[in-house]
C-alpha cells in the first residue's frame, strides 16, 4: 500500500481539522481510482459522503429531477399551443398549473416526518410518489389532441409535479442531514446536487427539441413516466441512506443538547475539539477550507464488512449518553408499522401550520387558474400573497420567515413571461414575419446545452467565489445581474440586433442563454445553504417543502401577474396575424424595472453572516457538534444494516 493512502484512524480532535475527514470506503475507491480525486467538485464529495450515497444523489437528480422534470417542463409549450391549440395568454395561465404541482407538498412533509411508516420518514413517501407521478405522467400523454384536453392535462400536470416535487424535497432533506454531519463539504455537495440536475437538463433539451419539431412530444413524457416508476428504486434500496426514524430522532435531540449545554457552559468549560460523552466534538463556528491534500482512513477500511459492523456495534454499546439528556419519546403502532413523533409535531406546530396556510394557498391558486376569470386569478393571488407573508411571520422562526418572504418577492420581482418570449422566439414566419423563427431544436437546445454548461460554471464560482460573502452580498447581486442578463430579450424584441447585423441566433446564444443561466444557479444556491443551515433538526423535510413551495408559488403568482398585464394592459396577439408591439414594455417592466427592489430587500431581510457560518435558526453564529463516522453510523438497527448500507 503506498504511503498516501496508509490506513490511519480518523482523524483526533486535537490531532487534525475535521474538514480532513474522509469516509472509509470513499479512501478505498480513491486508491483503486485515484484520478477521481482530481475532478472539481465531486472530490470534495466523495471523499466527506459515502460513494453509495453520492451515486444515489447523482442519479436523483440526473434522472428525476433533470431529465424527467425537463421533460416534462419542455412538453407544456407545444402540447398547449400546438397540439391543444391555446393562445399565448391562456398559455402563460395554465402553465402555472405544473409549477404550482411543485409548491403543494408543504403539508405532505408535515405528515411524513410525523408519522414514520415501516421505520422512515422518506423513504415509503417517495416509493409512493414515484409510482404516482409515473401514472399520472402517463395519463397527461395520453389525452387526445384537441382543445377540450387542455385544462385536463394541466390538472395532470399539476399532479405529476406534487409527486416530483415529494421525491425531491425528501432527497433535499436527506443531503441536507450529511451536510449537517460534514459541514465543510456542504458548499461542494450543493454544487455537486445542482450540477447532476443540470447535466439531466441538458439531455432533457436534446430530446425533447427534435421530438416537438416532429409533432411527438408526448413521446417525451412517457420517457418522463418511465424515469418515475424506475426512480422508486432508489427509495426502496435505500441508498440515500436514511437512518431508522428512532435512530435520527435520539442522534437529533443528542444534538441540540450538546449544542444547547456548549451555549450555556462558559467559554473554557469545554474546548473546542474537545470530545463530549457521546464521542462527538463540539467545534467553533467557521469557515473552513473544504480541501485537503491527503486522504485518512478509517482504522478498520481493510477489513470487511462484518469487521466493521461488529466495531460499531461494541463502540455502540460502550457510548454513555450525555449526562441530564432524555431521548425522546416515538410512539409506535401496528406492530412499528407506524410510528409517531410527537416531538416533532409539538415542537414544530407553528410552521405545520404555516404549510398548511401555504397548501390551501396553493390549492386555491391552482382552482381559480383552471376554473375562474382573469379577475379572480388577480384577486386570488393577491390574498394568498398577504396571508402567505403575514403567516410567515407569527408561525415561523424569525430567521426562516424573512428568507421566505424573501424568497417570495425575489421571484415575484423577475416577472415569468413565458407567453411572451417563449411564443416570440419560436413563432412562425405566418405569425410573425420578421421574428426569430426558432426551431424548438434550437431553442431547447441553446437553453439546455449552453444555459446549462453556464449554470455548470455558476456552481461552481458558488463553491470557490462565495462561501466567505454574506448572504445579503450575493442575494443583492439579484438587482444588478437580472436586468443586465434581460438586456438580450430586449435587444431581440425590439429588433436592434438586425439592424446593426447580429443574426437573431447568435445573440441569443451569446446574451440570454448563457449569462441567465449562470445568473441563477448563483443567486439559487445560497439560499438552499441558509436552510440547509437553519432548518430545525428533525423538521428537514418539512422546511426543504416550505422552501420548494414558497418558491414555486411565488413564480406562478408571477406567471398570473404576467399573464393579467398581458390580458390588459400591454396584450399580444399569438395566433393568426400575430402582434408583439407591447413585449418590450412587458420586458422593461418586469425583467429590467422590478428587480431593483431585491436589492434593499435583501439587505432587511436576510442574516448578515457568511455562507460558509455555523448559525442557527436566530441567524446567531453556534458551535457545531460534529460525530465521528463510526459513531453516527452505529445506531442503525443491526438487523438492518446489511439491506441499508450495503457490504463495506
Amino acid at each position: 500500500m503506498s504511503e498516501k493512502y496508509k490506513t490511519t484512524p480518523e482523524p483526533k480532535a486535537d490531532t487534525a481539522p475535521v474538514a480532513e475527514y474522509v469516509h472509509p470506503v470513499s479512501a478505498r475507491v480513491l486508491r483503486v481510482a485515484p484520478f477521481l480525486g482530481y475532478i472539481p467538485i465531486f472530490n470534495i464529495t466523495i471523499r466527506s459522503f459515502h460513494p453509495k450515497f453520492v451515486f444515489a444523489i447523482c442519479a436523483q437528480r440526473l434522472f428525476e429531477m433533470g431529465l424527467a422534470n425537463g421533460l416534462m417542463r419542455l412538453s407544456i409549450q407545444p402540447m398547449l399551443t400546438g397540439r391543444y391549440g391555446l393562445t399565448g395568454t391562456m398559455y402563460q395561465r395554465l402553465s402555472t398549473l405544473y409549477t404550482l404541482g411543485w409548491a403543494i407538498n408543504a403539508f405532505i412533509t408535515v405528515v411524513a416526518d410525523t408519522l414514520a411508516f415501516c421505520g422512515y420518514t422518506k423513504r415509503w413517501y417517495s416509493v409512493v410518489s414515484a409510482v404516482g407521478g409515473g401514472v399520472f405522467a402517463l395519463l397527461y400523454a395520453l389525452l387526445p389532441a384537441n382543445e377540450s384536453s387542455a385544462k385536463p392535462a394541466a390538472a395532470f400536470m399539476f399532479v405529476t409535479a406534487l409527486f416530483m416535487s415529494n421525491i425531491d424535497v425528501f432527497a433535499v432533506a436527506l443531503y441536507s442531514e450529511q451536510i449537517r454531519r460534514r459541514p465543510s463539504a456542504g458548499p461542494a455537495l450543493v454544487s455537486w446536487m445542482w450540477g447532476t440536475a443540470k447535466v439531466g437538463i441538458m439531455i432533457s433539451n436534446v430530446v425533447q427539441g427534435p421530438l416537438s419539431d416532429s409533432g411527438l412530444t408526448h413521446i417525451g413524457v412517457y420517457i418522463t413516466s418511465a424515469i418515475m416508476f424506475l426512480s422508486s428504486m432508489l427509495f426502496i434500496f435505500n441508498l440515500m441512506e436514511e437512518r431508522r426514524n428512532s435512530v435520527a430522532r435520539n442522534e437529533d435531540a443528542r444534538i441540540e443538547f450538546l449544542q444547547h449545554a456548549a451555549e450555556l457552559a462558559s467559554p473554557d468549560a469545554k474546548a473546542p475539539g474537545e470530545k463530549d460523552e457521546k464521542g462527538g466534538r463540539l467545534e467553533v463556528s467557521g469557515c473552513v477550507d473544504a480541501e485537503d491534500n491527503g486522504i485518512i482512513e478509517g482504522e478498520n477500511d481493510d477489513g470487511d464488512g462484518a469487521q466493521l459492523q461488529q466495531q460499531q456495534q461494541q463502540q455502540q454499546t460502550a457510548a454513555v449518553l450525555p449526562k441530564g439528556f432524555t431521548p425522546p419519546h416515538v410512539d409506535s403502532y401496528l406492530c412499528g408499522v407506524i410510528e409517531v413523533n410527537r416531538d416533532i409535531i409539538t415542537r414544530q406546530w407553528k410552521m405545520a401550520v404555516f404549510c398548511l396556510i401555504l397548501t390551501l394557498g396553493v390549492v386555491v391558486n391552482a382552482v381559480v387558474n383552471i376554473l375562474g376569470s382573469r379577475w379572480d386569478v388577480l384577486y386570488s393571488a393577491a390574498v394568498v400573497a398577504v396571508v402567505v407573508c403575514g403567516s410567515a411571520f407569527f408561525t415561523l422562526p424569525l430567521t426562516i420567515s424573512k428568507a421566505v418572504v424573501f424568497m417570495y418577492f425575489n421571484s415575484i420581482l423577475y416577472l415569468n413571461l413565458p407567453g411572451v418570449l417563449n411564443t416570440f422566439y419560436v413563432a412562425k414566419p405566418s405569425c410573425l414575419p420578421d421574428g426569430p423563427h426558432f426551431s424548438y431544436t434550437f431553442y431547447n437546445c441553446m437553453n439546455g446545452i449552453l444555459g446549462n454548461i453556464a449554470s455548470l460554471a455558476g456552481a461552481a464560482a458558488f463553491t470557490h467565489l462565495c462561501p466567505k460573502r454574506s448572504y445579503r452580498f450575493v442575494m443583492s447581486l439579484s438587482a444588478i445581474l437580472l436586468p443586465l442578463a434581460s438586456m438580450t430579450d430586449l435587444i431581440i424584441v425590439k429588433r436592434w440586433n438586425t439592424h446593426i447585423g447580429i443574426p437573431d441566433h447568435a445573440m441569443y446564444i451569446f446574451g440570454d442563454a448563457i449569462i441567465l443561466d449562470l445568473v441563477e444557479m448563483l443567486l439559487n444556491m445560497p439560499t438552499m445553504m441558509l436552510m440547509c443551515r437553519i432548518a430545525p433538526r428533525g423538521s428537514e423535510s418539512m422546511v426543504f417543502a416550505l422552501l420548494a413551495s414558497i418558491y414555486h408559488l411565488s413564480t406562478s403568482t408571477s406567471s398570473a401577474i404576467g399573464y393579467i398585464l398581458m390580458d390588459t394592459i400591454w396584450p399580444v396577439v399569438t395566433k393568426g396575424e400575430c402582434d408583439y408591439h407591447n413585449a418590450p414594455w412587458l420586458l422593461i417592466a418586469g425583467h429590467i424595472v422590478a428587480p431593483i427592489f431585491i436589492f434593499p430587500l435583501a439587505y432587511m431581510l436576510l442574516p448578515a453572516s457568511r455562507i460558509c457560518d455555523n448559525i442557527d435558526q436566530s441567524g446567531k453564529k453556534v458551535k457545531e457538534v460534529v460525530f465521528s463516522e463510526l459513531s453516527s453510523t452505529t445506531a442503525d438497527d443491526p438487523h438492518d444494516d446489511a439491506n441499508n448500507r450495503g457490504t463495506k
